[in-house]
């Protein structure tokens, strides 16, 4: 039987991110990662307090395994090349239902001990099984200028 599982993932926002652009300023997006698939938001221009309010569909492959499985959040900029603003890596084991899901603001981790993070990832993580709901479409392919993000692309 197919499983009608889905990870829901509402990105609301981000708050104080890193200005990457030169100008004091950031172009930015998160891309996620579950499961084998991935999915990007929009580019918001020139915002060191995005709002987003996308919400993504993963589809769940095998429910019993949820548990060791980790949702991986990047936040980029679209102006530089060393476009990495932070991550956010949630286990499975902290997936809610949708009925209990809030918005949480998870501060951005670094990638190595060199990164310059700051800031926070406003996020809605829930487990949903609304036959109703069909997942999204994959993130397009797209050149990351980032080495290290690049690197990520290729797992």
């Amino acid at each position: 039987m197919m499983s009608n599982l889905k990870l829901g993932v509402e990105v609301v926002g981000a708050h104080n991110l890193l200005p990457k652009d030169g100008q004091g300023s950031s172009s930015s997006f998160v891309e996620l990662s579950f499961d084998g698939q991935r999915f990007r938001t929009t580019v918001k221009q020139k915002d060191l307090n995005p709002v987003w309010n996308e919400t993504f569909y993963f589809n769940i492959s095998n429910p019993t395994n949820l548990h060791n499985l980790t949702l991986e959040v990047y936040v980029g900029s679209a102006d530089s090349r060393n476009s990495f603003l932070g991550k956010v890596s949630l286990t499975g084991t902290s997936f809610v239902p949708y009925s209990d899901a809030v918005v949480l603001n998870y501060p951005l981790e670094k990638r190595t001990i060199f990164s310059h993070v700051r800031g926070e990832l406003g996020l809605k993580v829930y487990i949903t099984d609304d036959p109703n709901i069909n997942s999204s479409n994959q993130a397009p392919a797209f050149e990351i200028k980032d080495p290290a993000l690049a690197q990520f692309k290729q797992k």
